[in-house]
């Protein structure tokens, strides 16, 4: 436990829970996305940060690292078919 925990009732979190939820929600509208309910806003991030979506891979590409791992994943499949076909 903190050794100087402030007091704060309730509606001290219900209302930054609410002004969180508030403000992501008018990000997702903005995008256009239809949410089925809004409580999921107070979780945290709400983009996809998966490879494909990132601006950063779309704009400079994979990283070394992966282009290697794609390589490497193109050459088995390419002997596997190779050895299918014999």
């Amino acid at each position: 436990m903190k050794p100087h925990q402030k007091n704060r009732n309730l509606a001290y979190y219900r209302r930054h829970r609410n002004r969180v939820i508030r403000r992501k929600t008018k990000f997702v509208n903005q995008i256009g996305w239809q949410p089925r309910h809004h409580g999921y806003f107070a979780k945290g991030k709400i983009h996809c940060s998966c490879g494909m979506c990132a601006q950063k891979t779309n704009k400079h590409g994979f990283p070394h690292s992966q282009k290697v791992q794609l390589e490497r994943l193109e050459s088995q499949l390419s002997e596997y078919f190779r050895e299918a076909d014999e």
